[in-house]
């Protein structure tokens, strides 16, 4: 990079460590400011910051690494979630405001009751918090020595500092020693910022960083498509590199003949992955984002921001690259790497620069939420609740720092072991499954209890290995659908589990109903039922926003003109429709 990337990158990283501390004082003022901002924030910020999260610096080179692989229909993998976040949108995120729980976690002892709540509590606040969290850190920072690699080398701009690191123990290495030193002094400035600004400083950062990471992700798509000589070109191009199979390989929906994407694994995607994932009720820093709402609506609002936004904003930049790298790099033994490669191709003096530290940016966002959200487990729901239940705002306010510092620590530990445990990151999501079925139960029907959740986790666990070491050779099924078989079995068992095992207590049901008011299967109350139709029509109007904006741009950049425009009207028109409803969303603000 020249000398002018390389300044932008720096003001950038002064102005981040800027904001936070800037927020320092109010963050600083409770425990409740720190990790929820006092549930005072609009909903366009929550949904743009859980948006920013999910725009990590991993995401572009996963999305080129899928299209260069599998075309454009590879990416039905994650455009499958859309479904599952705009239920959590419209029907969960009300009710995760309502709680008012600090975090996700907490939520375990509202809804249950019984050690077996304060045992399942304590042990998802370590599971998620710092386990999760260290392998979803861990691949994040791996993805980022990726992009980082080509464009900065340490021995040439900082001897010095370069000499400095060379006793930097060898098992704690990060690839290599530059590779090292760029994850270290990056890192160092989030944490510094996360553990002094809080979630508030998260936020306003992250606002910033996802405005840059979106923007220069489109004059980069834009500077892709000019270097192979326009949409034309580079449709010619495939078609020429593809020869029979170039249909396919653009195909936005797959055909049911489909040798990229099985038909049948794209009706996995779309009717099953969505609800079996862990955080298929919004668990996690989704279910936090909804608690810095500052109502219910603000929480449905952002919800809606962000599922719509994750499938008609982000997704395109990305795949016209990755097209122009396939074009490009056709023989590239790592397809992700076709990413930063032509960054260095086809960007200009200052917007490689920019472009790089929208990346950084994309890095940063997703590390900081990380590194709050981590926090707030093991301060809120280990410390405060099983440590230190009377320490004071100060005593709190200092742990939550430290435990920024400790998750800083142990995603550097995780990022340092990566090539050796990466492996086990499907493992590991196909083990967390199981919890997505029991998260969804205890919102829908009052007999869930805490037992539910340990069957699912425990099954979902046991099954997982069992595939993975072929103890059930009878199941001659590729891993890609593993997932449903785990999925079967852990509904089978939770649900005899929890029939089997004693129900949460009335006052705890009635305590629970009156705060959250859920839907579903729970005992009567003189508070009107929601209308599961009201649900079902606004879910279907969401998603004709979402997909009809998502189809309708990628047609027409597929040269589909025609039937691009009708999916960009229809997206534009469900989008009206869902702004111009106020008075529907007031009469049913309180169901």
């Amino acid at each position: 990079m020249h000398n002018v990337d390389f300044i932008i990158v720096g003001v950038y990283l002064l102005v981040m460590f800027a904001i936070g501390l800037f927020m320092k004082g109010k963050a600083g003022q409770s425990i409740t400011s720190y990790f929820v901002a006092d549930r005072s924030l609009p909903g366009w910020w929550v949904g743009l910051s859980i948006l920013a999260t999910t725009f990590a610096a991993d995401t572009p080179l996963a999305v080129t690494g899928l299209t260069a692989k599998g075309g454009v229909q590879a990416n039905w993998f994650w455009w499958s979630w859309v479904i599952g976040y705009i239920v959590v949108a419209l029907v969960m995120a009300k009710r995760w405001r309502r709680a008012q729980v600090l975090t996700d976690v907490e939520f375990i002892e509202l809804r249950y009751d019984g050690a077996s709540a304060s045992a399942l509590r304590a042990f998802k606040a370590l599971f998620l918090g710092v386990l999760l969290n260290g392998f979803i850190l861990g691949w994040v920072i791996t993805a980022m020595t990726k992009i980082a690699d080509p464009f900065i080398q340490w021995s040439a701009l900082s001897p010095p500092l370069y000499e400095l690191f060379s006793c930097w123990p060898s098992w704690l290495l990060i690839n290599d020693l530059n590779t090292t030193i760029t994850v270290i002094l990056v890192l160092l400035i989030v944490m510094i910022y996360s553990a002094a600004g809080g979630i508030r400083g998260v936020i306003l950062t992250d606002l910033f960083q996802f405005g840059l990471a979106m923007g220069t992700a489109i004059l980069f798509a834009y500077f892709a498509v000019d270097y192979v000589g326009g949409l034309g070109a580079m449709h010619e191009g495939l078609a020429q590199l593809k020869g029979d199979s170039y249909d396919d390989f653009t195909n936005i929906i797959p055909s049911k003949d489909s040798t990229l994407l099985p038909f049948r694994l794209f009706i996995i995607y779309v009717l099953i992955q969505w609800w079996v994932r862990y955080d298929s009720d919004g668990t996690g820093y989704i279910a936090q984002r909804f608690q810095t709402a500052r109502n219910d609506q603000a929480a449905k609002e952002g919800g809606l921001w962000f599922a719509i936004g994750f499938a008609a904003l982000r997704a395109w930049p990305w795949i016209i690259v990755a097209l122009c790298s396939v074009l490009v790099f056709p023989t590239l033994d790592d397809p992700e790497m076709g990413y930063p490669l032509m960054m260095k191709k086809v960007l200009p003096v200052g917007l490689l620069g920019l472009t790089f530290t929208s990346l950084l940016a994309a890095f940063m966002s997703t590390v900081d939420t990380h590194l709050n959200w981590g926090a707030s487990y093991l301060v809120n729901d280990v410390y405060l609740r099983f440590l230190r239940p009377n320490a004071s705002s100060r005593q709190a306010i200092y742990a939550s720092r430290l435990a920024v510092v400790f998750i800083f620590l142990i995603a550097v530990i995780f990022a340092s072991q990566m090539t050796s445990i990466s492996g086990a990151w499907v493992f590991f999501i196909n083990a967390a499954s199981g919890l997505g079925i029991a998260q969804l139960l205890r919102w829908l029907w009052w007999r869930a209890n805490a037992w539910t959740e340990i069957s699912a986790l425990s099954t979902g666990f046991i099954t997982t290995v069992a595939l993975q070491q072929n103890i059930y050779p009878i199941i001659n099924l590729s891993s890609d659908y593993h997932l449903v078989i785990i999925a079967g079995i852990t509904l089978v068992v939770c649900l005899t589990v929890t029939f089997l095992t004693p129900a949460p207590s009335p006052v705890t049901i009635k305590t629970f109903q009156s705060k959250t008011s859920p839907i579903g299967f729970w005992p009567s109350t003189r508070r009107k039922q929601p209308s599961i139709s009201i649900y079902i029509k606004e879910i279907m109007v969401a998603l004709g926003a979402a997909f009809g904006i998502l189809f309708g741009i990628g047609y027409c950049l597929m040269l589909h003109w025609l039937l691009g425009g009708l999916f960009i009207v229809i997206g534009t028109l469900c989008t009206y429709a869902l702004i111009q409803s106020p008075e529907k969303q007031k009469k049913n603000q309180s169901l």
